[in-house]
């Protein structure tokens, strides 16, 4: 493939935008949330909606009373023309997507459509996000990789995982950074933007948000939260640190109050836009070392 022809298509999909999760505790996390991860806050929060800041972003994880499960994922694309034709390539494809401006409303967005993909997960693409003009002060002194990175990655278990890959890769244009055989089975890493991969499907027995990621700018922000979980009765690490083999992310893994865990890391591997990786690698292993359970 030339330069040329790898440019000429970039993916619709500008950024993993926001995140909505459910969770029986949401005092829980509240607590985790400042206490433990640095975030803080938004001033948009409600009595049964819990809403995070990690940015200028008015908000980026939503949190409401539920099982546990995944709420919804949020994906932002530049503007219209590009929601425009993703909801085209939708409708082309038989996938029933609708204008919502009641939820883009609620959101905080210029406009937003939804659907579902093949795992059974409400998305939504939208754009227009509000910026708060107060600038994001963490209460734990956190900085956190946002920008043109968006909010982290997701990592989506499904039983269709074949269907699920095609979903995102074929109709919506999310590139192929990687795959990791974790034994059983092998996980697809893609993405659309320079972080390494803002998603990652994974063959399991049901449908589930695996974990989602935030990343910090150093590695003592790192260290600093693994410390703060490790004081704390409530909130106790799931893993040790560690080192991926694919991202070549150190981070380390929380257990959330929702049935999800939050990978926390820093300096996670980007990759060119402009140029595909010439060959599809696979890695015989998670992580170089580390992120072992405790």
């Amino acid at each position: 493939m030339t330069v040329a022809d790898a440019t000429a298509v970039r993916p619709r999909v500008h950024s993993l935008g926001y995140l909505g999760l459910t969770s029986t505790d949401l005092d829980g996390w509240r607590t985790f949330a400042t206490d433990i991860a640095g975030m803080a806050i938004s001033d948009t929060s409600s009595e049964n909606e819990l809403r995070l800041r990690i940015d200028e972003y008015q908000w980026r994880i939503s949190v409401t009373p539920g099982d546990g499960s995944v709420a919804f994922v949020g994906w932002e694309v530049a503007g219209k023309a590009a929601l425009d034709a993703i909801v085209a390539d939708l409708t082309a494809a038989g996938v029933a997507v609708e204008e919502d401006s009641k939820l883009a409303q609620e959101r905080g967005v210029l406009e937003l459509v939804r659907s579902e993909d093949p795992a059974g997960n409400q998305i939504e693409f939208f754009y227009g996000p509000i910026t708060e003009s107060k600038p994001f002060v963490s209460p734990q002194g956190v900085e956190f990789v946002t920008g043109e990175q968006g909010l982290g990655h997701v990592v989506l278990a499904t039983p269709s995982a074949e269907e699920t890959e095609r979903f995102y890769v074929d109709l919506l244009g999310f590139r192929v950074s990687d795959r990791v055989n974790l034994g059983p089975v092998v996980a697809m890493f893609a993405y659309v933007n320079p972080r390494h991969h803002s998603l990652a499907v994974v063959q399991a027995p049901e449908r589930l948000l695996h974990h989602f990621m935030l990343e910090v700018t150093s590695l003592d922000e790192v260290g600093l939260a693994l410390d703060r979980s490790l004081a704390s009765n409530a909130h106790q690490p799931a893993t040790g640190l560690g080192k991926h083999t694919n991202d070549q992310a150190v981070s380390f893994y929380l257990t959330t109050p929702s049935e999800c865990r939050v990978e926390y890391g820093w300096a996670g591997r980007q990759l060119d836009l402009d140029l595909n990786p010439s060959t599809t690698v696979v890695y015989t292993g998670g992580s170089i070392w580390g992120h072992k359970s405790v």
